[in-house]
């Protein structure tokens, strides 16, 4: 939680980030291929734009595909295919983000720190989803079989 000194605490992104991880991400670790562009930093050199893990609970039958678009700027677009289980249903997306990068976390906006919601359509065990810049998404979708 955050706090104001003087109208008290209230729910951050970063709250809202951590309890789709703790609530969802249960399971087995998948193995999960992305390739998309990079950058550099002074120190560091290749850093893919998209961090991606992904996670399976065998009792739920579900993956969740977790994805922090570090770009600033653009909206990434990616496919998403799965190699091994077979996607079923519709998918819903998590989407955390604000306009404001530098912007502090305040209690007068924190109706704006909910994440949105989104059902994504998916076709021949694949979904395309476009992640909107310096975000955080979380993608739920069962899988049937194992």
């Amino acid at each position: 939680l955050s706090s104001d000194p003087v109208k008290g605490t209230f729910k951050s992104p970063l709250f809202y980030t951590f309890k789709l991880f703790s609530a969802n991400c249960t399971g087995r670790s998948v193995d999960t291929y992305v390739d998309c562009d990079t950058f550099n930093t002074a120190q560091y050199k290749g850093i893919p734009y998209l961090d991606v893990t992904t996670v399976y609970s065998a009792e739920n039958k579900t993956i969740f595909i977790n994805v922090i678009n570090r770009h600033q700027d653009k909206a990434i677009t990616a496919n998403i295919v799965s190699h091994a289980g077979k996607f079923s249903g519709n998918a819903e997306a998590s989407v955390i983000n604000s306009n404001d990068l530098k912007g502090a976390f305040t209690f007068d906006k924190q109706g704006q720190y909910h994440p949105t919601m989104q059902n994504i359509r998916m076709a021949n065990n694949q979904l395309t989803y476009s992640f909107p810049p310096h975000s955080f998404t979380q993608i739920k979708v069962t899988v049937a079989g194992n």
